[in-house]
């Protein structure tokens, strides 16, 4: 009998994760993207700074003194980001166990497990009662999932005021698009097919009354990514960035981006 898609993705973040402490890149990452092909993806991150800065910006607004779900968690670093935004408790959960494992180590050496807490458990059947969560976060995994069942069920465990941030990879760039199809080693055969499309945000409208793109991220930029390791990048990497900032408010052009960030509200339950 052939592996279910649960299976090949449970089992490809396992050996992901295996002996990595983060998932952010950092130029200390370098040799890990030089030594290990899984992680050959990771010098796009070295962009990633506008898109990140929105969210850690809406954590600061949004989660002080509230319950906060991590949606596959990965190695939690939106977890520790949110527990020191003043976050009354954190919960993580990811299908994979080295996942949970390493945030778990993570939580006691930094001084969070007070505050933070991570469990194995499937993101499209969770294991929480209706409305406990006033804030959910979902980075990247969407397009694992069935995405229907995992609109339903971020929609059930948040309360009627509650609110989900998504971070996701956009579909439309064809160029991007073309890069997923011939890497397939580093990602599921599942994950390249159902990266989100501007419909597919859309579809969220069936869960939560309303669905606002916070905005799409990072297009001229990527070409800064050569550039990463040189002494020149954080100017280079600013000025493509007040390059997007301007085309990516153009309906036309903004879909193009290789990120969009929107959030979920007031959910149909």
């Amino acid at each position: 009998m052939s592996e279910t898609r649960k299976e090949i993705e449970k089992k490809f973040h396992n050996v992901l994760r295996v002996g990595k402490s983060g998932q952010r890149w950092s130029p200390e990452l370098e040799e890990v993207i030089k030594e290990d092909s899984l992680w050959a993806n990771m010098k796009y991150y070295s962009v990633e700074r506008q898109s990140r800065q929105a969210v850690i910006q809406w954590f600061s607004e949004n989660c002080r003194g509230k319950r906060v779900l991590d949606y596959c968690c990965g190695n939690g670093d939106d977890s520790f980001i949110i527990a020191s935004c003043g976050a009354e408790s954190v919960f993580g959960i990811d299908l994979s166990e080295v996942s949970v494992n390493n945030c778990t180590s993570r939580a006691a050496r930094e001084g969070c497990d007070k505050v933070t807490s991570f469990m194995v458990m499937d993101a499209e059947a969770l294991e929480f009662e209706d409305n406990f969560f006033d804030v959910v976060s979902e980075y990247g995994a969407l397009h694992h999932l069935n995405l229907s069942k995992a609109y339903a069920e971020i929609s059930r465990v948040l309360k009627p005021d509650g609110k989900c941030i998504c971070t996701e990879t956009l579909r439309h760039n064809p160029i991007i698009h073309y890069y997923r199809k011939k890497t397939p080693e580093i990602r599921t055969e599942w994950e390249v097919e159902h990266i989100l499309r501007k419909s597919d945000i859309e579809n969220a409208k069936e869960y939560f009354y309303d669905v606002d793109v916070l905005g799409c991220f990072h297009l001229t930029s990527l070409m800064a990514v050569p550039f990463r390791n040189m002494s020149g990048f954080t100017y280079l990497l600013t000025m493509l960035e007040a390059i997007d900032s301007m085309i990516l408010k153009l309906p036309f052009i903004k879909w193009q981006a290789w990120q969009v960030v929107f959030v979920l509200s007031n959910p149909r339950g």
